[in-house]
């Protein structure tokens, strides 16, 4: 079991990130120290450089001013004030014979005939640097071969940089304990900074398991983590939002087909147990044939149902080709002009252009024209007037069919595209409620958008935009 804990914690994404972050910091750290102390040892290493330039052209000075033996006194006066351990002097004449020598008891350790072969390159390229290490390797000795006086003479100064080299160990340590100070509060806070910003995604996991456990009705509450978290949250409650929305839709959905489903059923059923009391084969005619027309009804309802879904979701694959609205909603006019007159409605139809052509299924647009004249007649009453316009509109094609019948309240007119619902002064005709919502799923397939306007009492009209092809 606690085994199982502790691999959990280096399972957590704060723990990889925190680790990911200790070691990216670690190298950074690292490589920082390693360019600076080559830098600080480049620097301290021509500081000495420049130090011992400085001595051998001092003794050239010296040799031009006062002479050979004058130059030998300057020497040995700068050796004594060096100290013997820490510098030394040799003079060579131009052949390397060697005219002075500071006293080199104590640089034993040096491999002179190195340095011989360093002066004699110096006759040639003037100026020759060069550095030894020391047997144990705790300093370093800095050493300059210059030809001076005209090139008759050759002078090599050495110095110890020990203190420079404790400089730069002292660098080092000063360096190496920020270091490890630096690793650990970065440490601290990229264990933090983690933390912090995973509380988000935390909130929306509660928030999850809240749901599981309780319901939809819980939201991740916004936080400070940083943009990215935040958006996260907001697209998580959008997604809540929206299956809340679709649950109630839902739930309406399948209140209103039991609803549906219901009254032709349990016509049926009567039906049938009343026939069962009856030798009548004209009585047996009469139910089947309602019975026909009840399946046939049911049937409509749910193939009618399957399409919406379809249509919604875009499952299937519909053939489109170009046609004309123009002459489909003439068609559609035509069809309904006798069922109009016979009820006493002024029926018109006009469009400017003479046709505009769209991409659509020939049956599908037919059923959205006949479900909208459809329901423009029903709710119509005698005396009324039903007008269809088709025009064009941009890059967009407009059927418009407006009608002076009993109109929709401002508050149910946002609901009349939803499934099965129906307004309460369309109860009493008949109707499934899914004439509009078909429409508005076949409109929306093909990129269009569907509307409608109405004054409760003075009519209604429905506007549906679908794209024209391009000519």
């Amino acid at each position: 079991m606690s085994l199982k804990k502790k691999n959990s914690i280096f399972r957590s994404f704060a723990s990889r990130l925190t680790i990911w972050y200790s070691v990216l910091f670690t190298i950074l750290l690292i490589i920082i120290f390693s360019i600076s102390y080559k830098i600080l040892v480049s620097c301290l290493r021509q500081v000495v450089d420049r130090e011992l330039l400085t001595e051998t052209t001092e003794i050239e000075e010296e040799f031009y001013k006062e002479g050979l033996e004058k130059a030998k006194l300057g020497i040995q006066e700068g050796i004594e004030a060096e100290g013997k351990n820490r510098m030394f002097y040799r003079l060579f004449s131009s052949s390397l014979q060697l005219l002075v020598t500071s006293d080199l008891t104590n640089w034993n350790y040096l491999d002179f005939s190195k340095l011989d072969q360093w002066a004699a390159m110096s006759a040639v390229n003037e100026t020759i640097y060069g550095t030894v290490v020391s047997p144990d390797k705790r300093f370093n000795v800095r050493i300059i071969s210059r030809r001076i006086v005209g090139r008759e003479y050759i002078v090599q100064v050495a110095k110890v940089m020990k203190d420079d080299q404790a400089l730069a160990q002292s660098y080092a340590q000063v360096f190496g304990g920020s270091i490890f100070v630096l690793l650990v509060c970065g440490i601290a806070l990229g264990w933090v900074g983690s933390r912090r910003a995973m509380s988000g995604v935390k909130r929306i996991t509660q928030t999850a398991r809240d749901i599981g456990r309780e319901g939809i009705n819980h939201r991740v509450k916004l936080g400070n983590e940083g943009e990215e978290i935040e958006e996260l949250a907001q697209t998580f409650n959008t997604m809540l939002d929206r299956i809340e929305q679709l649950i109630l839709e839902l739930k309406d959905v399948t209140n209103n087909i039991a609803h549906d489903l219901r009254t032709p059923i349990t016509r049926i059923r009567g039906l049938a147990e009343t026939t069962l009391n009856t030798r009548n084969i004209e009585n047996y005619q009469e139910v089947v044939g309602v019975i026909v027309e009840e399946c046939d009804r049911l049937v409509h309802l749910i193939n009618t149902m399957l399409e919406i879904a379809e249509a919604d979701a875009g499952l299937k694959k519909f053939n489109k080709v170009p046609i004309d609205i123009v002459t489909l909603a003439r068609q559609g006019y035509e069809i309904f002009l006798p069922v109009a007159q016979d009820k006493g409605i002024h029926l018109d139809f006009k469009s400017p252009q003479e046709s505009l052509w769209i991409l659509g299924n020939i049956a599908h647009l037919q059923r959205v024209i006949s479900n909208l004249l459809d329901n423009a007649v029903k709710f119509t009453g005698q005396g009324g007037g039903i007008f269809v316009e088709v025009k064009e509109d941009g890059l967009d094609v407009v059927i418009s069919i407006k009608d002076t019948g009993i109109g929709i309240d401002q508050s149910q007119q946002v609901r009349i595209f939803e499934k099965f619902y129906r307004v309460e002064s369309s109860r009493a005709i008949v109707g499934n409620g899914l004439g509009l919502t078909f429409v508005k799923s076949i409109v929306s397939s093909l990129g269009g958008n569907t509307a409608v306007e109405s004054v409760l009492g003075k009519g209604s009209t429905f506007v549906v935009k679908i794209p024209q092809i391009a000519s």
